[in-house]
């Protein structure tokens, strides 16, 4: 009897991993290129930054994303398939991956020598709405958003402004 349960055990997780595997391929695919891209804009930032850059370090810390980035596609399908919610599992990876494109968004523009403040932005979007009851944002809030980067010495200490 306890083999035929044990049995039963295994096929149903199985089918359960099966559907959530087939659920995560479009976000594989999507994440592939966030992956590529955001190794090569961080080798660029710390490129920038004149740090040293070595292939190993790079490939190991693209490996280890990869990895977590396996773990979140079958965490958010299988939490999105247990509850019968495809938006949970839409939430969980709209945080994992917007969270990457904000990296590479972050490293594209320290490249170019553009500080981002994100706080800023999203005080920006979020007082948006704030528009129709009346209240606007402060040119000089809007301003903090971009703004050039301080500039360094030789020794890579920040330059006072006069």
């Amino acid at each position: 009897m306890s083999t035929v349960a044990q049995g039963g055990v295994a096929v149903t997780a199985i089918a359960f991993l099966h559907t959530a595997l087939m659920r995560i391929i479009p976000y594989a695919i999507i994440a592939v290129p966030l992956l590529v891209l955001d190794l090569i804009w961080g080798v660029r930032a710390a490129r920038h930054r004149n740090e040293q850059v070595r292939f190993s370090r790079a490939f190991r810390r693209t490996m280890a994303k990869t990895f977590d980035y396996v773990a979140w596609l079958i965490i958010s399908a299988s939490v999105g398939l247990a509850f019968e919610a495809r938006w949970l599992e839409w939430l969980i990876l709209g945080l994992v991956m917007g969270n990457e494109f904000i990296s590479i968004i972050g490293n594209y523009l320290e490249t170019k020598g553009i500080e981002f403040s994100w706080v800023s932005f999203y005080r920006w979007v979020f007082r948006a709405g704030a528009e129709k009851i009346g209240t606007t944002m402060e040119s000089a809030e809007a301003e903090g958003i971009i703004k050039p980067k301080r500039e360094r010495d030789e020794k890579g200490r920040f330059i006072k402004k006069s």
